[in-house]
């Protein structure tokens, strides 16, 4: 007897598609390549992520920021009620994987620690709420929906001069256009990255995926000789993002050890004060690398 596969897990398998973007392309044949391969990503690691692989929900998150960085990118033409209503989805399912994302770093970085047991019990909490969601019918009427909105959301519809045009733009003019501005916003926002504030480098480093994977995206949809410029800012910019980050989870991590019990605190807060001086000179030693790095990129 064969075994039919439930709803849940016909969708879960939908099959993977090869993205070629090419200059002459419309915008709309792009923008609907790029959120499918999104989306397929997100399908082919769904099982794993509800399984407990850190390495698939970190894949997941990857695939949802590029999916949201895409939408940001083709900006107007696919701006619609629709994913007004999907973003707000969105960001829900985001938070469950964030807050149990942020834990899987938190433990890899405090190996031996004190704090590594509090991590771990609350790590388990917060897998157990995004299995919950994973799972649930909210989550699939989601994606569901997201699939309808990429082939035939409202933004395919809209039947004036202007919008119509959009759609219809090659990929070669809209990217390079698109992409230069996407530089010129991250060359005024990472001014001074060495005195920011927490706020303001945070910005600087989701501008900095944003375009990252802006530049991913236009593979192929440019000239040659384009392209290799955009890849020198795009190696530039993942060492920038790797720093970045590294602060970025020193921060989180120290919020969630905040956050812990009052017996594991005080345990944490006495390691703390021995290690004070050695984060604050982590800190100033990466915001220096970053900052050298960022000048390469805006120069």
């Amino acid at each position: 007897m064969t075994l039919s596969a439930s709803p849940a897990q016909e969708r879960a398998v939908r099959p993977k598609r090869a993205r070629h973007l090419s200059q002459a392309m419309r915008c709309e044949t792009a923008f609907r390549l790029i959120l499918s391969e999104c989306l397929e990503d997100v399908a082919t690691n769904h099982e794993a992520v509800c399984a407990g692989d850190p390495t698939a929900l970190h894949r997941t998150r990857i695939a949802l920021t590029r999916l949201k960085a895409a939408i940001a990118f083709y900006g107007r033409m696919v701006a619609d009620t629709e994913w007004t209503r999907l973003r707000a989805e969105l960001k829900w399912l985001s938070a469950h994987l964030g807050a149990t994302r942020d834990l899987d770093v938190a433990i890899e970085n405090s190996k031996g620690q004190p704090e590594e047991r509090a991590f771990r019990a609350a790590r388990a909490d917060a897998f157990d709420r995004l299995k919950d969601a994973l799972n649930s019918e909210r989550y699939w009427q989601w994606f569901d929906a997201m699939w309808d909105w990429v082939g035939s959301g409202p933004w395919t519809a809209k039947q004036d001069r202007q919008a119509a045009q959009r759609r219809a733009v090659p990929v070669s003019v809209f990217h390079a256009r698109r992409l230069a501005r996407w530089h010129e916003k991250l060359t005024r926002k990472s001014r001074g990255l060495q005195g920011m504030g927490k706020t303001k480098r945070h910005n600087v480093r989701l501008a900095s995926k944003r375009l990252r994977y802006a530049i991913e995206f236009s593979d192929g949809g440019l000239p040659a000789e384009d392209y290799t410029a955009w890849r020198d800012i795009l190696k530039h910019l993942r060492k920038g993002q790797q720093i970045l980050g590294e602060l970025n989870d020193a921060e989180v991590r120290r919020e969630l050890a905040e956050s812990a019990s009052d017996q594991q605190q005080m345990t944490v807060t006495r390691q703390a004060k021995h290690e004070k001086i050695r984060d604050r000179k982590r800190k100033s030693q990466l915001l220096r690398r970053a900052a050298a790095v960022y000048r390469k990129i805006t120069g």
